[in-house]
């Protein structure tokens, strides 16, 4: 480990959670692409990221600061149960890596080692398709990143829509046919919801992507590749 690597360490979690402004995404980002230590726990941390899509504002901004008591502790079970899986895979980590020092130091073996930072990956962007008559449209931009996908999304609901604050659900289907809830929103009359998730699968495993009631009934839907 590096200082590089020790500024970041405790980011995953507020990066799973797409709790980090844009600039510091950004930053977390180009820090991902050359290192695995942060890529395996960002890819560990992401499925149970979206149980917690059902947070408050309010309790969304407690884990806004980066690197502040591991992202903050969240306030429900599905906050404990990351913020747990965060800090158990930081202490196998030093477990692992002072058992490594012991055997290096013991073996005297020096190994070469050599990053070549990625290729900027590419984003795809989408509108999705009507599956049923329904007063939401939806568009959606897909990156490939190191850990697999970030997807973010921009639904707007009708204005003359009935005022219901009818619940939807982000879900991808995999090339396998599994289907991953990623996260859950409330719609508003006239307003336009935005939000970026993301999932462990790579985007050539994406067969699509839908936007779901609560009950699981597909509204839109477009397929991918």
């Amino acid at each position: 480990m590096n200082a590089a690597h020790d500024r970041f360490a405790t980011w995953d979690a507020a990066y799973a959670l797409g709790a980090l402004s844009a600039p510091d995404r950004a930053e977390y980002e180009a820090h991902l692409e050359i290192c695995p230590v942060c890529r395996d726990d960002v890819a560990e941390l992401v499925p149970a990221a979206g149980l917690l899509s059902r947070l408050s504002t309010e309790q969304a901004n407690a884990i806004d600061a980066p690197g502040e008591a591991d992202a903050a502790e969240a306030t429900t079970d599905a906050g404990r149960k990351l913020t747990e899986i965060a800090r158990a895979r930081r202490r196998r980590r030093r477990r692992v890596t002072w058992a490594a020092v012991g055997v290096a130091a013991a073996l005297a073996v020096v190994v070469p080692v050599s990053i070549v930072a990625g290729a900027p990956r590419p984003t795809m962007e989408v509108a999705l398709e009507q599956v049923i008559d329904a007063p939401v449209s939806a568009t959606v931009a897909l990156t490939s990143v190191a850990w697999g996908t970030r997807i973010d999304m921009a639904c707007d609901y009708a204005a003359d829509a009935p005022d219901a604050g009818w619940a939807y659900v982000l879900a991808v289907v995999g090339v396998d046919g599994a289907t991953t809830e990623l996260s859950t929103w409330s719609a508003e009359p006239g307003r336009t919801a935005r939000l970026s998730a993301g999932t462990a699968l790579p985007l050539d495993e994406i067969r699509a992507v839908e936007i779901r009631t609560d009950t699981g009934e597909v509204l839109l839907r477009r397929e991918i590749g």
